[in-house]
């Protein structure tokens, strides 16, 4: 889908450099940063789901439509995900989410950079950097349903999250806090995350400095000496 015609339900204030009376920056899908994330290596705490579900919440663009699987909670509303990326650094600009918008819509989420030691031990101890309030807003396709379709072409389900730029700079890993949730339920559904921003790949070749040497008079004066000693004998 080209990025002229998305019509993201967009949940911000502000484009994140301070001044919430500033219309957030657009963005577009070709700011996608999915294919970016170490998915292997992607982690979640409080999961119902095989783990390797974990790494089909990052769709790309051809696949972002897609509803499964659907990710879900274990025991209660709170999941903590770790998200690392590939060799590189992320200047993250915004985060769209596409979740439950009935019973199993999560409400708040917090926003940790580079901080891989976040659990449940100590989540309430750390201040997050940033703070996201999701609208009751999404899919509306239950467990009680007869059928969730595997495909769902409809913008209106996402939302997008603008984070202050200035701050999400240098992130190799972000971590996400899904706190609480819409209602009764105890179970935050989730069907993709789509983080957009840039990318900037690290090297690691070594840097090699090649030094030009200054001639020294001192070792031409130790030279000459030598010659004329040689020349004596």
């Amino acid at each position: 889908m080209s990025c002229e015609n998305e019509h993201i339900h967009g949940h911000s204030h502000g484009d994140g450099d301070g001044d919430d009376h500033v219309p957030p920056i657009p963005t577009s899908i070709a700011s996608l940063l999915n294919l970016k994330v170490d998915l292997p290596h992607v982690t979640a705490l409080n999961l119902e789901n095989k783990p390797e579900d974990l790494a089909k919440l990052f769709k790309d663009s051809n696949t972002r439509y897609n509803l499964q699987p659907v990710v879900k909670l274990d025991a209660d509303e709170q999941l903590i995900l770790h998200v690392p990326f590939l060799n590189g650094s992320v200047k993250l600009h915004s985060i769209i989410l596409r979740t439950n918008g009935d019973k199993f819509c999560p409400k708040s989420i917090k926003l940790w950079k580079n901080n891989r030691d976040i659990d449940f031990d100590n989540v309430d101890l750390v201040k997050p950097l940033h703070k996201l309030e999701h609208p009751h807003v999404g899919v509306n396709y239950n467990d009680d349903d007869d059928e969730i379709p595997e495909v769902l072409e409809d913008d209106a389900d996402f939302v997008e999250h603008h984070v202050p730029r200035h701050i999400f700079t240098g992130i190799q890993h972000l971590t996400l806090f899904f706190e609480d949730i819409y209602g009764d339920e105890e179970q935050t559904h989730l069907h993709s995350i789509e983080l957009r921003g840039e990318f900037t790949e690290l090297t690691k070749d070594p840097v090699v400095t090649l030094y030009e040497l200054a001639p020294n008079p001192a070792d031409h004066k130790v030279a000459e000496a030598t010659t004329q000693m040689q020349s004596f004998h």
